[in-house]
């Protein structure tokens, strides 16, 4: 088989052909390219210096712009030559350098020469000049880049170029636009890259320090798919990345138009930029600056950061734009921080059909920082105004949103939002205006967490708050509601100009309650749009009572609100429920037909104060109810307590049930009916601590009472005119004792009713007793005669009176001491009439039946009748002065007879009745009266005998008793006023006759005295048969008494100085300073001549004292003067305290003198004191201080202590008679003789005369003793050594007896004894050494008692070996 060869089919045969042109063309092309490339060597690389004017003319033509070249080399480094250009510079139109090119590589290729370029331009250390015109346009080196984006030959010249390198250049920019200073860039390094489509350049340069660090721009950007020019930037497509490690963005904003005003900052700045036909579309920039000040637009705050960074992102699109942020956060100077969140917004502006549109999505956003920079960005007015009022804090932590339309009146929109913490202040209802709607109150809230979804026709959402706050202005008083707990499930619509809302399963709670919420709301109908209809329930768990006010709604009147504010003191409300129904223009809906309003609450532990203080703001308030348990109810415009039952503030005892209504809430009228039961004291102290008390007009003010009682009360009290009020009811009396006032006497046991209402009360069939019997008791309150609209209490009462009754009765004061001494009984009648709060008193009875024993002259037996009357009236001038003059003055009487007659003018406006005026007469005859002083008490007694001590027992005795009590319960100053009120019923103004006057238990006959008081002093003038003179008593208001006293004459028995004795030692605390001049003292029987008394009371409790600071006595025989005191001894370390109940032993006193007695005639001295015969003549002195236990006037010889000197001269002892004269007797040694044959008879046995005895003694526990007492005779001297017990009167003393031998013996023996050695010394050194004297020396020992002393004789060896054997003695024994 012969195979036949195909025939090439049709297109096979093209492809052929095609590839056969193709390996032709490419033949052709390389012959073409060695032709030039031989060309290149051969002819033009060697002539190319010749060519440069032709390279500066075609440089000039193709850029545009002047060129000139220093020179041109050829390197030949290989099969591709490149050229070395020098000093190339181009110039700009004024012919000026613009741009210097030191040195120039261009490199070739066999593409570069084909299209009549270079492969690569290098540029080493260049210096260009860019610079912007004042019309905006840029040139670089001469070149106008305005220019290139038309597509100028220089511009596509250059991108055409595949490789352009600048190294180490130098850039310097002048902006005349912006008139700022040039700027130079140094270190330049560009690299362009230019592809067929494709651009990429980069850009590194160093700013100056100023700027910041060195920077890199890098861009890569692609051309149009079909242009013919590549330096036609305009039309360019691309990304531009900028890189600044740090710069100074205040630098940056001087040479660039940032789009705001930068006056501070710095940090590090990473930035991408999108464009699209040369223009930037996007970007996204990395930051991290510092201390940025920025100013967004004019009028606007400083935007202040301390620190932002994260990533910023936007783009525009066609009609609208987008901006991002991705980790956002900044710090404000402030200390605001922006947390980091996310934001996506999205705008499209409205186009054709479609209105504008809008997407925002974020979170994390902290809406506090966000308002915070907000404030400082350039939004509109309306979104600063909004960002301002509404204050909005806490962070969104979810935002999702769309809309369409424009953001004030959108058409759609759909929305969720979760947010924590949030917190948005809120608005109050502004009212409709020119240009302005108007819109009604919006809330606040503080600390919530929402969850909500919403779209244009409603909503759905959940709300939370822990610690948190509500804010709800025109809703509440206060509108700002603290919350521990609250959370809710919300609900709305939007229908037009419709709008619902439902709150359902809302629990809250909080420090004043506690409960659960449902509710509904919508706008009303028509022109009643607003505030809308409510349909509320709600149940309260717990509720503090006293924050109930917090509560009410602002429906309920201002008035109703501050009511219960003040009127719901505290307690705790459970099981409360309240209810809503109605439109709120209509609240609290006074009619059944518009709604309902109503809140009941059971109350425990309450206190209402149902008269708020506010309504009694100066006066005493009403008594709140406490511990109150009931139902509360606010229904309408009313409130009202139900099934009360409590007790009454002040008034612990009492307990009550009752009713209390507020019909209407606009005039607050209080209605109260109760029923009290409890103690009838503490009833009287509700009527007397509250207004009851003015409506009563004070006729309860004083009264006290025992026992239970019960009380039916009704009042009506409108709040704001309480003068207006209306009190009605009844208290019965079941055994109770009542003193009306403490004047009054008591009613003990009294039964009945007291009716009593807004004008008084009445007294109806009222039994009691009182003063001992029964009494029957009728009146009540009337009103005043007269225009003056004032109610008097008028009480009659009948009875008998017991003595036993009256001595109980102390309210009657000195009349109750005076039935002490009272038997019987006696009837009686009493009329009490009280006027402006004054009792006014009188009282009748003859007394028959009551004996009473008195002192004269008011003694009486139980038959007599001595017709009593008892009388006090306000004067006609305060019963007719206006009550507010304050000052009130009475008339008390006092009629017993003809015996007694008393009338005082009282001032009553001090808290005791003070005497202003009066008088008293006792015992007158018939024609004999009292004239009335101006002021004080004027006093005329006429008495055969008047016994003073007996009346001031019982004048004592009542004032002890009326000031006793009420310095118990009243204290010290009360009880002052009452013994001031009390001193003022004592007489001025006194005078007194007596034929005997009993005082101090001593009778004065045929007294005559005239006398005055002036406050605590009295003075009179007293003439009698045992003293007369001036005498003055001043009461010290602090501390003892003082009497003066200037006598003529004084004579005191030996009763009467006893009896001084006794007082003194019983009351020596009382004893008054003395100032007492007697020109003739007899002191029982003896005229003791001249005597001067002054002694001071000084000091209190352990430091008493009473100090006499001068005490003379002068006589014709001699003169005594002496000081010292009687003081208080303090209690022994030792001394145990007395046993319990036991009384305290008595103070111990001690006596203490120093004294002189100056003696002129002993003998005669001593027989003034009954001692006659004792001594004869004698003069001297004797002088010492003694002390003992006691008062000064009773000597205590066993306790007595001290010291004294005797020097007494020229006498002579006589025979003496039992006493203190035979102790005298004992040392004139006139016994000696009867008891001894002694050889000195003729000497002793008549006396012995003395030329002086001397001696110094000492007193210790009641025993004298003496070393050195010494008698110097005519004849002899006589020692005396020993001691003598003056309680006892028994002595022990040695007796030495020298007579005179020869001339000087005695002498010598009396002027060389020297105390200090003592007897027995003085013998042994010198007596016993003269034998003349030892012989003729007597010793005798002296012993037993003062009466019967007993002499013996000592032998004189005895004597001697005795004298031998002593020792010398120092001092005194």
């Amino acid at each position: 088989m012969t195979h036949r060869p195909t025939k090439p089919s049709g297109p096979l045969r093209a492809y052929a052909a095609v590839a056969k042109l193709a390996l032709w063309l490419l033949l052709a092309a390389w012959l073409a390219l060695v032709l030039a490339w031989g060309a290149l060597h051969q002819w033009i690389v060697p002539r190319i210096g010749e060519m440069r004017p032709r390279v500066e003319a075609e440089a000039s033509r193709v850029l545009g712009v002047p060129v000139r070249i220093g020179s041109i080399e050829v390197l030949t480094e290989g099969f591709i030559p490149s050229f070395e250009l020098r000093e190339v510079a181009l110039l700009d139109a004024a012919g000026r350098p613009a741009l210097l090119l030191p040195r120039v590589l261009a490199s070739l290729s066999p593409r570069s020469v084909l299209a009549l370029g270079f492969e690569q331009l290098y540029i080493d250390r260049p210096e260009i000049d860019i610079r912007r015109d004042a019309d905006g346009r840029v040139h670089v080196a001469g070149l106008d880049l305005a220019r290139g984006g038309a597509g100028g030959g220089g511009a596509d010249w250059f991108f055409e170029q595949p490789e352009f390198v600048i190294h180490e250049g130098t850039v310097r920019w002048h902006d005349e636009m912006r008139g700022a200073a040039p700027l130079a860039l140094e270190h330049v390094d560009l690299v362009v890259r230019n592809g067929a489509r494709r651009h990429a350049i980069r850009l590194d340069a160093t700013p100056p320090t100023a700027w910041g660090e060195r920077f890199s721009l890098r861009g890569i950007f692609r051309q149009p798919l079909l242009s013919t020019h590549a330096g036609h930037w305009r039309d360019w497509d691309g990304q531009l990345h900028a890189d600044f490690a740090r710069v100074d963005v205040t630098e940056l904003g001087r040479y660039a138009d940032l789009g705001i005003q930068v006056s501070h900052g710095h940090g590090a700045v990473r930035a991408w930029a999108d464009v699209a036909h040369g223009v930037v579309t996007g970007g996204t920039a990395d930051l991290a600056l510092a201390d940025v000040d920025t100013t967004l637009g004019p009028r606007l705050a400083p935007l202040a950061l301390a620190s932002i960074s994260g990533r910023l992102g936007g783009k525009r699109l066609d009609g609208g734009f987008e901006l991002e942020t991705t980790g956002l956060q900044f710090q404000t100077r402030e200390g605001q921080r922006w947390p980091g969140g996310n934001v996506f917004l999205r705008w499209l502006d409205a186009s054709g059909q479609h209105p504008p549109q809008g997407e925002l999505r974020a979170d994390r956003l902290d809406l506090f920082a966000l308002g915070q920079v907000a404030a400082r960005l350039p939004l509109s007015q309306a979104t600063h105004d909004a960002l301002t009022a509404y204050a909005p804090r806490g962070e969104v932590e979810l935002l999702q949103a769309r809309w369409t339309g424009p953001l004030d009146a959108l058409q759609s929109y759909q929305a969720r939002v979760r947010a924590s913490g949030l917190e948005i202040a809120a608005q109050p209802a502004l009212a409709a205006s020119a240009g302005h709607p108007g819109h009604g109150a919006t809330p606040g809230v503080r600390g919530a967490s929402v969850d909500l979804d919403l779209t244009q026709a409603g909503g759905k959402g959940r709300i939370r708050l822990h610690n948190g706050l509500l804010d709800l202005p025109g809703v509440f008083e206060d509108p700002l509601l603290r919350m521990d707990d609250l959370s809710a499930d919300l609900q709305w619509k939007l229908d037009g100009p419709a709008i619902s809302a439902s709150v359902n399963g809302l629990r809250f709670s909080n420090a004043d309650a506690q409960g659960e919420l449902q509710a509904s709301w919508k706008t009303g109908t028509g022109a009643r749009r607003f505030p809308g209809v409510l349909d509320l329930q709600a149940t309260i768990a717990r509720a503090d009572g006293a924050r109930i006010w917090r509560y009410l709604p602002l429906g309920v009147p201002q008035e109703a609100r501050s009511y219960v504010r003040e009127a719901v003191l505290s307690g705790q409300a459970s099981g409360g429920k309240v209810r809503v129904r109605g439109d709120l223009a209509d609240f609290p809906f006074r009619s059944p037909r518009q709604g309902d309003f109503r809140i009941s609450t059971e109350v425990r532990n309450a206190t209402l104060a149902y008269v708020p203080r506010s309504a009694t703001p100066s006066g005493p308030a009403w008594p709140a109810l406490t511990q109150l348990s009931g139902e509360l109810v606010f229904e309408r415009a009313g409130m009202a307590v139900k099934g009360a039952t409590g007790r009454i503030l002040g008034a612990p005892g009492l307990q009550f049930r009752a009713e209390a209504q507020i019909p209407n809430l606009d005039a607050t009228t209080v209605g109260v009916t109760a029923d009290i039961k409890g103690p009838l004291p503490d009833a009287l102290a509700v009527v007397n601590g509250s207004p009851i008390r003015e409506l009563v007009s004070q006729s309860l003010a004083r009264a006290s009472a025992t026992g239970p009682t019960e009380v039916r009360l009704k009042l009506e009290l409108p709040v704001a005119s309480l003068d207006k009020s209306r009190v009605q009811g009844s208290v019965l009396l079941a055994g109770n004792d009542v003193q009306l006032t403490p004047d009054i006497p008591l009613l003990a046991r009294a039964r009945g009713t007291v009716a009593f209402n807004e004008r008084g009360f009445t007294l109806t069939g009222t039994q009691a007793r009182a003063l001992g019997g029964d009494v029957r008791i009728e009146g009540g309150t009337r009103p005043a005669p007269g225009p003056r609209p004032e109610t008097w209490v008028q009480i009659r009462a009948t009875g008998t009176a017991t003595a036993e009754g009256l001595r109980q009765a102390r309210e009657l004061g000195f009349v109750a001491r005076l039935a002490r001494d009272a038997t019987g009984s006696a009837p009686y009648s009493v009329g009490v009439l009280v006027r402006r709060g004054v009792p006014e008193v009188t009282v009748a009875s003859t007394l028959q039946g009551l004996a009473v024993n008195l002192p004269p002259p008011l003694a009486k037996t139980a038959e007599q009748s001595l017709p009593l009357r008892f009388e006090t009236a306000l004067t006609r001038e305060s019963a007719a002065a206006p009550a507010a003059s304050g000052r009130l003055q009475d008339q008390l009487s006092l009629d017993l007879g003809r015996l007694l007659q008393v009338s005082y003018l009282r001032d009553l406006s001090g808290p005791d009745p003070r005497v202003l005026r009066g008088t008293l007469a006792l015992g007158l005859a018939p024609g004999e009266s009292v004239a009335a002083p101006e002021q004080g008490v004027a006093a005329n007694v006429n008495l055969g005998a008047v016994n003073l001590d007996s009346w001031s027992e019982l004048f004592s005795s009542s004032q002890a008793s009326a000031r006793g009590p009420a310095a118990a319960a009243n204290g010290s100053a009360p009880a002052a006023s009452a013994a001031s009120s009390l001193q003022s019923y004592l007489p001025t103004v006194m005078a007194l006759r007596a034929r005997e006057l009993v005082l101090d238990g001593r009778a004065l006959h045929n007294v005559v005295l005239g006398g005055s008081r002036e406050g605590g002093t009295w003075r009179a003038n007293v003439d009698g048969a045992e003293l007369g003179g001036y005498i003055e008593y001043r009461q010290a208001s602090a501390g003892p008494a003082r009497v003066y006293a200037r006598l003529s004459r004084l004579s005191l028995a030996a009763q009467a100085a006893r009896e001084v004795e006794t007082l003194i030692d019983e009351q020596p605390s009382a004893l008054p300073a003395l100032d007492v001049v007697v020109d003739e003292f007899e002191l029982k029987g003896r005229k003791l001549g001249r005597l001067e008394v002054e002694a001071q009371n000084r000091g209190a409790g352990a430091q008493r004292e009473w100090r006499l600071s001068r005490m003379n006595l002068s006589l014709p025989e001699a003169s005594f003067s002496a000081t010292g005191n009687w003081a208080v001894l303090a209690a022994p370390p030792s001394a145990a305290p007395p046993p319990r109940g036991a009384r305290p032993a008595p103070e111990r006193m001690r006596t203490a003198l120093r004294f002189r007695l100056d003696i002129a005639d002993s003998g005669q001295l001593l027989a003034r004191f009954g001692m006659k015969d004792v001594l004869q003549r004698g003069r001297g002195r004797m002088e010492g201080q003694v002390a003992w236990l006691g008062s000064p006037l009773s000597l205590n010889y066993a306790s007595m202590d001290g010291a004294f000197n005797v020097n007494v001269e020229a006498g002579q002892f006589l025979k003496a008679d039992p006493g203190l004269a035979k102790l005298l007797g004992v040392l004139s040694l006139q016994a000696l003789p009867r008891r001894l044959a002694l050889d000195f008879r003729d000497v002793f046995s008549e006396g012995f005369a003395f030329d002086f005895v001397r001696g110094d003694i000492t007193i210790q526990d009641g025993i004298a003793a003496t070393n050195n007492l010494q008698m110097k005779g005519v004849n002899a001297a006589v020692l005396m050594d020993g001691k003598a017990d003056i309680a006892r009167e028994t002595q022990d003393i040695k007796v030495v007896v020298v007579p005179e031998i020869n001339a000087g013996t005695a002498s010598l023996v009396a002027s060389v004894i020297n105390p200090a050695i003592g007897l027995g010394s003085f013998l042994a050194q010198l007596v016993l050494r003269q034998p003349l004297i030892r012989a003729a020396t007597q010793e005798f020992h002296v012993g037993g008692t003062w009466s019967d002393p007993q002499v013996t004789r000592i032998p004189r060896g005895a004597a001697t070996e005795a004298a031998a054997a002593q020792p010398p003695r120092a001092g005194t024994n």
